[in-house]
């Protein structure tokens, strides 16, 4: 399921962003995040139409007596421990059992943490760092990408995006997770040499991950970007970890430049 969502999804938001493009341009030659920061800067600084510029916990139990000829009693979720024989004063012989009950085992939260290095075609490259908190259907995550590109004069090109997300787990609760998720992304380029810019937006899309064994598991995640002056981008990834290692290929396409995208090595935790 994990491996056709992220072999669909690709090559479907790499076609739309393609079709939607509206800017982007040669930002004096710079390389393909100079040409995003460019569509970014030229989408937000020109003037608008109409506008001026795990375990159990024990909570109780009690000691029964049963006759080892007689019926044994269970009850439900619960264990049995075995107690010592003993023999009454008329010379029975009498089986006593400890029966404790316990509650129901409780899910403790999941916390993973992720950092990992992308090489960018026709750029440098990118930092991630990711943090989401797991409690049975819900999900909190967080995370802060930061790519980077030396200028041809001199100087860099940076470009960051904190996003936060908020997600619900749609699946039946098996081996495969998927969390359908919505939140906030913000942008801010610094270092471009004809305007920085900052615009956030909503964000929303699919988390995915498919346990292969207790080691190995499959990655993917699509989401889209909606940002003012008609901006728009989508972030895809595909990728496996195999314990704490994890490594995918990961792109990022905004409707006012060329794609930034390249593989991903890091570690998770």
């Amino acid at each position: 399921m994990r491996i056709r969502l992220a072999l669909c999804a690709l090559p479907l938001f790499v076609a739309s962003a393609a079709a939607e493009r509206t800017g982007g341009g040669g930002g004096g030659g710079g390389g393909a995040l100079s040409k995003v920061s460019t569509g970014i800067s030229t989408a937000t600084h020109s003037p608008s139409p109409g506008s001026a510029g795990g375990s159990s916990t024990q909570y109780g139990g009690e000691i029964e007596d049963h006759e080892l000829v007689g019926a044994t009693c269970y009850w439900e979720r619960s264990i049995e421990i075995e107690c010592p024989y003993r023999v009454t004063d008329d010379g029975r012989l009498i089986r006593r059992r400890h029966i404790v009950r316990t509650e129901p085992a409780k899910h403790a939260a999941d916390f993973d943490f992720y950092a990992g290095a992308q090489k960018v075609h026709d750029s440098d490259g990118s930092g991630r760092i990711e943090l989401a908190v797991t409690d049975e259907r819900f999900r909190v995550a967080g995370s802060f990408t930061r790519f980077f590109e030396r200028l041809q004069g001199g100087g860099a090109l940076t470009m960051s995006m904190p996003t936060l997300m908020g997600g619900v787990r749609i699946d039946d609760m098996g081996s495969t997770k998927v969390f359908l998720e919505g939140g906030v992304v913000h942008v801010r380029t610094n270092g471009d040499a004809m305007a920085d810019s900052k615009i956030t937006g909503p964000i929303a899309g699919l988390t995915v991950e498919h346990k292969l064994g207790k080691k190995f598991s499959l990655l993917g995640s699509v989401h889209q970007m909606w940002f003012k002056d008609d901006v728009k981008a989508t972030d895809g990834h595909v990728g496996v970890r195999y314990e704490f290692l994890q490594a995918g290929f990961r792109v990022l396409d905004f409707n006012v430049g060329p794609p930034l995208y390249g593989p991903e090595v890091g570690v998770a935790f």
